[in-house]
């Protein structure tokens, strides 16, 4: 390795400053621990002399590297800002995704931004002017390159084989922006490569599942089939961050979320021919494909490798759903959803999971179909959205079964979007006037209004239906609003808050409400994977497998989340005491049935 006299010494320098540089954009710097540095030092530099050693120069390689991870670390910086969640190593299949909304959001360039984006070209500059290179001596070619290989392998095997254990390094895939604030973004984004991989449920084999499918092969047939009638048309809606912030109110003492105005005054009038309750969702302010596909499948977020989409890994042909089974007793299956298809790669899943059709923005915007579009803020209205709800009932023939599955978009993140004058707003939080301090969650609750008005719409038209209809209508996950109200309604930064208290962020409502007389009975909490049980029973279908495992769950769990469980008496064991999910018998019958159905097969 040679450089210009004088060089040298500061070049090797460059990585370490790039660490400070990308951890300062990104926020991280100020609550990393001493061996996240020091590990993030090391990743960096062996990063670095790769690059060196595969281009035999530092010239031009190291000054793009530079920009490549100050552009990552700004990316970092407005996804955190903007869902409250990092960029996870998964996120590379959901660009075309992410792409087609980022434009509903902010992006503010702080001072910060500039003086770093300065500080890495500056770095950049120099690395070109006075380059470490490596000279090529004949029958030594492979030499540094073997070397380089080498000590990433040990730096690998050392990593995951001893230190992260010792030194308790993890990516809690649940919550991963603790773990990138105390690990730095680079070296979290390494350590959660070895969520890539199903873990295998303890006691999984052959006849370990034929035991456990004769055991829930058909369990209390009489539970399973539901009443005197079944329902016509099931219409199931997954309502874009459909949540009710009252969920904080009590969480401590002296702790109230109070507005200056309703915001689901109609949803919590519903009384008759109604269940609602708790719904537990996989996720929080993002990652929406994850909470339908709980719901579609009966599938836990919580047995599939952490931080993953299963909607673009996980599904395929002929895979168990709500359309499949609803579709093989005589329904019409179809999805809709007034945004690109392409979306989560939900044109292949729903494909895969039985949907006959897939009705998606190019059927709303389709001239021949007539729809009055209103769209706030660049997302379609809730209304219109359920005018091509009403219009498929409209056209269906007499006698027709028809199963709808609808995802919304109106109440989609980016709440600070001009245009949109909220009508709701946050007044005071703990007894503090606030009044008008958080106008992202002042625009979401006006959404959520809008979102109230927009239900009663469509149930008052479906009270007039002859042939019985049974809604269901659930959020996927809170709104990314200002952490700041979080914290503040927690009473502690995010990063603090326990796990038991946390749990609260993964709630959203659910409501099942029919236009015939049936029995309700009681209104329980509920994982959203065991809320589609309550459909098929509703249609009169027995619950079998993996299906029948999950009902015997729910008897028992309020929750069965990748965060811990919580029992139908409140009393919840976290991930971290347990170990591990399995623990659980009953949840281990669970684990091993879902786990040969995704992968086993």
């Amino acid at each position: 390795m040679k450089s210009k006299k004088g060089a040298k010494i500061p070049c090797l320098l460059i990585p370490f400053f790039m660490v400070l540089i990308a951890e300062s954009v990104t926020g991280n710097l100020k609550y990393m621990t001493v061996p996240g540095i020091l590990l993030n030092l090391a990743v960096y530099y062996l990063l670095y002399a790769g690059v060196l050693v595969i281009f035999g120069s530092a010239k031009y390689g190291w000054p793009v590297l530079n920009l490549l991870l100050y552009a990552l670390a700004a990316g970092e910086y407005f996804v955190i800002s903007f869902r409250e969640r990092p960029i996870m190593i998964w996120d590379v299949l959901a660009l075309r995704t992410a792409m087609t909304v980022s434009a509903n959001y902010n992006y503010v360039i702080t001072p910060r931004l500039v003086i770093t984006f300065l500080a890495a070209l500056a770095a950049g500059f120099f690395a070109w002017k006075r380059p470490l290179t490596i000279e090529k001596k004949k029958g030594s070619f492979f030499g540094p390159k073997s070397l380089w290989a080498g000590s990433v392998l040990a730096f690998g095997a050392l990593l995951f084989g001893g230190l992260s254990p010792a030194l308790g390094l993890d990516v809690h895939m649940w919550d991963p922006i603790v773990s990138f604030e105390k690990e730095g973004f680079l070296l979290s984004t390494v350590l959660s490569l070895k969520n890539l991989f199903p873990a295998r449920p303890l006691g999984y084999g052959e006849s370990a599942v034929k035991e456990l499918e004769h055991e829930f092969s058909e369990i209390e047939n009489a539970e399973s089939a539901a009443g005197e009638v079944n329902p016509e048309v099931i219409i199931c809606i997954m309502n874009e961050s459909f949540s009710d912030l009252r969920i904080y109110n009590g969480l401590n003492a002296g702790h109230s979320f109070e507005t200056d105005g309703e915001f689901l005054s109609y949803f919590d009038s519903l009384s008759g021919n109604t269940q609602k309750g708790k719904l537990y969702v996989p996720v929080f302010g993002a990652m929406t494909a994850n909470s339908e596909y709980e719901f579609l499948t009966g599938n836990s977020c919580a047995f599939v490798p952490q931080g993953s989409i299963p909607y673009q890994f996980f599904t395929k042909p002929n895979d168990s759903s709500l359309a499949a089974d609803l579709g093989s007793h005589g329904y019409r299956t179809v999805a809709m959803h007034p945004y690109p298809g392409y979306n989560w790669n939900r044109t292949r899943a729903y494909e895969n999971l039985g949907f006959d059709e897939f009705l998606d923005q190019e059927y709303y915007e389709d001239p021949k179909q007539g729809f009055s579009l209103w769209k706030p803020r660049g997302y379609m209205s809730d209304r219109s959205d359920y005018d091509g709800i009403i219009r498929l009932l409209e056209e269906k023939k007499p006698g027709e079964k028809l199963f709808i599955f609808n995802v919304t978009m109106q109440n989609h993140g980016g709440y600070e979007v001009e245009g949109l004058e909220a009508s709701v707003h946050v007044s005071s939080v703990n007894g503090r006037d606030c009044m008008g301090q958080y106008p992202k969650a002042d625009q979401y609750l006006t959404l959520m209004k809008m979102s109230d008005e927009a239900l009663e719409y469509l149930l008052r038209y479906l009270e007039g239906r002859t042939e019985p209809v049974l809604v269901v209508l659930f959020g996927d996950h809170q709104p990314s609003v200002e952490t700041e109200l979080f914290e503040e309604l927690y009473g502690m930064r995010w990063s603090e808050v326990p796990d038991a208290m946390k749990l609260n962020s993964f709630v959203t409502p659910y409501l099942i409400w029919s236009n015939y007389d049936r029995e309700t009975g009681e209104s329980r909490d509920m994982s959203a994977f065991m809320l589609g049980n309550q459909v098929l029973k509703e249609a009169g279908i027995l619950l079998t497998g993996k299906r029948a495992a999950a009902e015997a769950l729910q008897k028992k769990f309020q929750a069965v989340h990748s965060m811990g469980v919580l029992t139908r008496d409140g009393t919840f064991s976290g991930i971290v005491e347990m170990k591990n999910l399995d623990a659980i018998p009953d949840i281990r019958k669970f684990h091993i049935l879902q786990y040969h159905e995704i992968f086993g097969k």
